[in-house]
C-alpha cells in the first residue's frame, strides 16, 4: 500500500471540506491544487500546505501525475474534467455533488466510466455519518417498522441543491432500491445565487414509486417542510418514515426518532452535520484511497450516483410531459431546455 497523490481542481466554497480532512487521511496526500484564479489557488497552498499550485489543469496533470483528483468546479463542468483525468491515467474522481446537470452530462460521464475503468466517485458524505455507514437506520427500517409504506423527504433548497442528497440518503435507507415510476409538478424557475450554476426549478413536488408498494413523496420547494428552526437553505433537510408497525424521523441537525409495536416511548439518536460533517467527509475521502487498495466498493460510487441522478431526471420528465412517468428517465437536454423556459415564463405571485 502506497501513497496515494491528489490533486484538487476548484479552490472555491466548498473546496476548504475536501482539502481539510486530508490531515487526518492515511496513504493520501494533496500534492497540488488548481484554479484559473492566481489568489484562490495560491491562497488555499499556502493555507493547507500544499506544495504546488496551478493555473492549467493540463499542466497540473502532466506534472502532478495524480492518483486522485478531487474535481469541485461548476456543476456543469464534469465531462471535461473527468476525460482529461482518464486520459492522463488518473485512479479516481471525486466530484462534487451534482455529479451532473443535464442528461448530456450523465451520459458523458458513463461513457469516460465504461471505457476508461476511471472510479467516479460523487461526493455525498452523508452515506459516511456513523448512524448510517454503520446500518443504525436501515436496521431500523428493515426490521423495527414493519412493511414501509410511505416516505416524506423534504428540503427547502432546490432539487439541485439538497435533492441530490435527499435522494442518495433515501435510496441508501432503502437498500439502493430504484424508483419505478414518478408524477412530478413544478413551478417557477430563479436564477440568482447558487441557482444559476444549480439549474433546476424553484419548486418540485414529485410522487415516487418505489418497489414493494413503498410511495415516497419528494418535496423541494422554499416553503417545504424542510428544518423550519435553520437559517441555511442547505441544511433543511428531513424524512418521515411510516410503517405497519411503527415510525422513525429523521432530521439532519435535529437527530431521529424512532417508535415501533411494544415501545412506550420514542428511541432517540443522533444525526447532525454541525458534529457529524467534519469526520463524515474524512471518512467518505478515507474510502476513496481503501476502495483503490481493494477494500469494499465506495459507497458513493457511479452507479449509485448515476441512479440517484436518473430519479431526480425522471421527475424533470414528468412536469414535462404532464403524466406519470416508468422510470429510467428518457429526459433529453432540449426538453429541459425547453420545460425551463416554460417555468420561467410562470408569473411568480407575491
Amino acid at each position: 500500500m502506497g501513497t496515494y497523490k491528489s490533486l484538487l481542481l476548484g479552490c472555491g466554497g466548498r473546496a476548504t471540506e475536501h482539502i481539510d480532512v486530508y490531515r487526518e487521511l492515511k496513504n493520501m496526500e494533496m500534492a497540488a491544487v488548481c484554479d484559473l484564479v492566481q489568489e484562490k489557488r495560491e491562497s488555499f497552498a499556502q493555507k493547507f500546505n500544499v506544495p504546488a499550485s496551478y493555473e492549467d489543469y493540463e499542466t497540473a496533470l502532466g506534472e502532478v501525475k495524480p492518483d486522485i483528483v478531487h474535481v469541485v468546479t461548476n456543476p456543469g463542468n464534469r465531462v471535461w474534467e473527468a476525460e482529461c483525468a482518464a486520459k492522463a491515467g488518473v485512479k479516481a474522481v471525486v466530484i462534487e455533488k451534482p455529479i451532473a446537470i443535464l442528461p448530456s452530462d450523465m451520459a458523458g460521464l458513463e461513457r469516460v466510466h465504461n471505457e476508461s475503468g476511471l472510479k467516479i466517485i460523487v461526493n455525498c458524505q452523508r452515506r459516511y455519518f456513523p448512524q448510517f455507514r454503520d446500518g443504525t437506520i436501515r436496521e431500523i427500517l428493515r426490521n423495527k417498522l414493519g412493511d414501509l409504506h410511505f416516505v416524506r423527504a423534504s428540503s427547502k433548497g432546490n432539487m439541485m441543491g439538497m435533492g441530490p442528497h435527499m435522494m442518495d440518503l433515501l435510496m441508501f435507507f432503502l437498500d439502493e432500491a430504484q424508483p419505478e415510476a414518478v408524477w412530478a409538478m413544478a413551478y417557477g424557475i430563479n436564477e440568482t445565487g447558487y441557482q444559476v450554476t444549480h439549474r433546476a426549478p424553484e419548486s418540485m413536488f414529485a410522487e415516487y414509486w418505489f418497489p414493494d408498494n413503498v410511495r415516497v413523496v419528494l418535496d423541494c420547494d422554499p416553503e417545504a417542510l424542510g428544518t423550519p428552526w435553520e437559517e441555511e437553505f442547505w441544511m433543511h433537510l428531513h424524512y418521515d418514515f411510516l410503517g405497519a408497525k411503527g415510525w422513525l424521523s429523521l432530521t439532519q441537525n435535529k437527530g431521529y426518532r424512532f417508535q415501533c409495536e411494544g415501545m412506550s416511548t420514542p428511541v432517540q439518536g443522533e444525526s447532525s452535520w454541525t458534529n457529524q460533517g467534519w469526520a463524515g467527509q474524512r471518512d467518505f475521502t478515507q474510502a476513496v484511497a481503501d476502495w483503490l487498495d481493494g477494500g469494499p466498493p465506495h459507497l458513493n460510487r457511479f452507479e449509485v450516483a448515476r441512479a440517484s441522478f436518473n430519479a431526480l431526471m425522471g421527475a424533470l420528465q414528468s412536469v414535462y410531459e404532464g403524466r406519470r412517468i416508468n422510470l429510467p428517465s428518457t429526459l433529453t437536454d432540449e426538453q429541459w431546455s425547453e420545460l425551463r423556459e416554460r417555468l420561467r415564463q410562470m408569473p411568480i405571485e407575491p
